[in-house]
C-alpha cells in the first residue's frame, strides 16, 4: 500500500509538472516568441522549467481548530491481532522503472557520445586563440558552429579568408553569451525526462532564441540587415551541425528575418510581462497541494473563550440548583439525564472564573451513567448481532469500572462474567465473533489488570492473540506506541453484517438515545456521522460527507477513526494507512 501511495504521488507530481510546463511554453509561443526582448525570453525559458518543478511541491496548509475531547475508541477485539495480509505482487512498478532506466541509459549514452565527439575534435585538430575565443580548424566542410568558447570552422576557408566577418561575429556572440550552457541544461533534463516531448520543443525554441540574440549582436555592430540576410541564405544549407553546438545555419530562416525587422516597444514588453502574474497565480492555485490539519485546542482554551460571555443570574440559579442536586449523589451512583447534563455544560461554559469559584462544583459522572447516551448501546448491539446469527459481547470501560453487555462487572468477576456469556459457543463461534469495546477515560493500571483477567477467559484461550490493551486516549503522556490499525469495527472485510436495529419507540417526555455506532457497516457509520454534522478528513485533507461515503463504498478496508463521538459535531478521519492515537 505504501508503494502504491508513493507511485500515485510520483505520477501526480509528474503530471502536474508537465501541465505547468505546457502552459508556460504555450504562453511563450503565443505571446513572447516574436517580440524583440530576446534576453528576457532566454531567462524565461530557463526559469519556467524550474518553476514547473517547484509549483507541485508547494503545499498550502489550513489549520482547523477543534476542541479536544475524550476519544471514543470502537474496535473489535479479534481485529487487534497482527495477521499478515497476503498481498499479490504488483509487477507494474518494476516494469515502468525498467523502461525508464533503459530510456535514461539510451539518451544518456547519446548525450555522452555527442559531448565526447566535441571533445575529440578539440583535441585532434589545430586550434588558434583569438582574444577569448578558440578557433578550432577542421578538415571537413561544415557550417561554423560554437560550443562555449570554441568556434569550429573549416580550415581551408578560414586560411583563405573566405569566411565573412559577420559569420565570425555571429559565432563569437554565441561564445560570449555562453549559449551552450542553456543547451547543456536542457539536454541533461531531456535525459532524465526523456518521456516528456516538451523538452524537445523547448530545446528548439532555446536554439532559435540564441540565433535571435546572435543576429542582434551582429546587427548592433553596424551590419546592414539586407546584407546579413543574404549571408544567412548563403549558409542555409543542410550541412550537419553537432547536437550540442550553436550554428549560424540553424533552420527557420524566415522567422529570423521577421524578428530582425521587429522592434517591440518597452511598453508592449511590460504589458505582456504583466500577464505572467495572473498566469503564475493560476498555476499555484491549480497545481499546488492543499492540506487541512486538525489542530486540537485544550478544553481550558475552549472554556476561556466561552467565558468572555457572562452567565446571567437566572442561569446561575439553574446551574447551582442542578449541580447541588447531583453532587449530593455519590459519583458511582450519579446518573444525569442528557438534558440536564447539556444544560450544566452550557451554563458552565458561559461562566467567568469568578462565577465558577462561587458556584457549585461541576457534577462529573461516569460515561455509562450519562442517561440517554450509551445506556442502550450494549443491548441494541447484542440484539442486532443475534438477528444476524452472529456471536458478540460488548465491553465498556470507563475510569476504573467495566460493564459486560451493559451489566456491571469488576476485575475479580470479569473472567467468570465473560465465560458465562460465551458458554456454549462453538469453535466457529469464537472465530467469527465480533466483540465491541468502548473505552472512555481509564486508568492504565486498571486496564492492565483487566487484561490479565481477560487472557484467562475462554474467549482469549480460543482466540489466540486477542487483547484489550488498546492505547489510552490523550492526554496520557506515557501512552505506549499504538498499533498502526486501531479502528477496525467499521471497516472489516466482513462488511456483510447489517447494523443493529433502531431503538424502540419512547415517550415524548423521554430523551431518545442516539443510534449506536454501526461498527459492522462502514457505509452506515459514515452516513450516521454525516447526519450528526461530522467533519470528514481523508489523509488529513477535509472532504465532504458525500466524498467520504463514496470512498468507503469503494474500499471497505479503509481505516476510520471517529472522535468527539458523544458531541453533536464528531470528527471522522479516514486513511489507507493505520491511524495512530497520540
Amino acid at each position: 500500500m505504501t508503494n502504491n501511495l508513493k507511485k500515485n504521488n510520483m505520477e501526480g507530481y509528474l503530471l502536474k509538472s508537465a501541465a505547468c510546463l505546457l502552459i508556460f511554453f504555450a504562453f511563450y509561443k503565443f505571446f513572447l516568441e516574436k517580440i524583440s526582448a530576446h534576453t528576457f525570453k532566454r531567462f524565461y525559458l530557463l526559469g519556467v522549467i524550474s518553476v514547473s518543478f517547484i509549483i507541485p511541491f508547494i503545499t498550502f496548509t489550513t489549520y482547523v481548530e477543534v476542541p479536544q475531547t475524550t476519544n471514543m475508541v470502537l474496535t473489535n477485539v479479534s481485529d487487534i491481532q497482527a495477521i499478515p495480509a497476503e498481498e499479490s505482487v504488483d509487477y507494474l512498478p518494476y516494469v515502468l522503472w525498467t523502461v525508464y532506466t533503459l530510456g535514461v541509459a539510451f539518451f544518456g549514452f547519446r548525450f555522452c557520445r555527442n559531448l565526447f565527439s566535441i571533445w575529440k575534435k578539440i583535441q585532434q585538430n589545430p586550434m588558434l586563440k583569438e582574444r577569448n575565443f578558440f578557433h578550432v580548424l577542421l578538415q571537413k566542410n561544415i557550417a561554423p558552429h560554437t560550443f562555449f568558447s570554441y568556434i569550429f570552422l573549416n580550415k581551408t576557408k578560414y586560411e583563405a579568408n573566405e569566411i565573412p566577418k559577420e559569420v565570425l561575429l555571429h559565432e563569437q556572440a554565441h561564445a560570449q553569451e555562453k549559449h551552450s550552457f542553456d543547451i547543456l541544461v536542457i539536454e541533461l533534463l531531456h535525459v532524465l525526462f526523456w518521456f516528456n516531448p516538451l523538452f524537445i520543443f523547448l530545446k528548439r525554441s532555446m536554439k532559435l532564441n540564441h540565433e535571435f540574440l546572435a543576429d542582434r549582436a551582429v546587427l548592433n555592430q553596424g551590419t546592414k540587415t539586407s546584407v546579413y540576410q543574404n549571408l544567412l541564405l548563403a549558409y542555409s544549407s543542410h550541412a550537419v551541425t553537432p547536437q550540442l553546438a550553436n550554428s549560424i545555419n540553424y533552420s527557420l530562416i524566415k522567422k529570423r528575418f521577421t524578428v530582425m525587422k521587429t522592434h517591440t516597444s518597452k511598453k508592449a514588453i511590460w504589458l505582456r510581462s504583466l500577464f505572467l502574474m495572473p498566469l503564475v497565480a493560476l498555476m499555484l492555485y491549480g497545481f499546488s497541494s492543499k492540506q487541512t490539519i486538525v489542530k486540537e485546542t485544550s478544553q481550558t482554551e475552549t472554556v476561556s473563550k466561552k467565558s468572555i460571555e457572562k452567565a446571567t443570574k437566572e442561569q446561575l440559579i439553574t446551574y447551582n440548583k442542578l449541580a447541588k442536586k447531583y453532587n449530593a449523589v455519590a459519583i458511582e451512583d450519579r446518573k444525569i439525564p442528557v438534558t440536564d447534563l447539556e444544560t450544566l455544560e452550557h451554563i458552565y461554559g458561559l461562566m467567568t472564573a469568578n462565577q465558577k469559584d462561587k458556584a457549585q462544583p461541576f457534577p462529573e459522572c461516569y460515561l455509562e451513567n450519562k442517561i440517554g447516551r450509551y445506556d442502550t448501546y450494549a443491548t441494541d448491539f447484542v440484539e442486532g448481532a443475534q438477528k444476524n446469527n452472529k456471536k458478540t459481547f460488548v465491553v465498556m470501560i470507563s475510569v476504573n469500572s467495566v460493564t459486560l453487555n451493559g451489566k456491571p462487572s469488576s476485575i475479580k468477576t470479569f473472567k467468570d462474567d465473560l465465560n458465562v456469556i460465551t458458554k456454549g459457543w462453538t469453535k466457529n463461534d469464537f472465530n467469527k465473533a465480533l466483540p465491541s469495546i468502548l473505552i472512555s477515560k481509564n486508568s492504565e493500571d486498571y486496564l492492565k489488570k483487566l487484561e490479565v483477567e481477560f487472557q484467562k477467559t475462554d474467549y482469549a484461550q480460543h482466540k489466540k492473540g486477542a487483547t484489550l490493551l488498546i492505547p489510552p486516549p490523550p492526554p496520557a503522556p506515557k501512552a505506549p506506541k499504538p498499533p498502526k490499525k486501531v479502528i477496525k469495527g467499521v471497516n472489516d472485510k466482513g462488511g456483510n453484517i447489517p447494523p443493529p436495529p433502531p431503538p424502540p419507540k419512547i415517550d415524548d417526555n423521554e430523551m431518545a438515545p442516539p443510534l449506536p455506532p454501526e461498527s459492522l457497516n462502514p457505509v452506515d457509520h459514515i452516513t450516521l456521522m454525516a447526519k450528526r454534522n461530522a467533519a470528514f478528513f481523508y489523509e488529513e485533507k477535509r472532504i465532504t460527507a458525500e466524498k467520504a461515503i463514496a470512498l468507503v463504498k469503494k474500499d471497505r478496508n479503509l481505516n476510520i477513526q471517529t472522535t468527539n463521538f458523544e458531541k453533536s459535531n464528531p470528527i471522522v478521519k479516514i486513511s489507507k494507512k493505520g491511524i495512530e492515537i497520540d
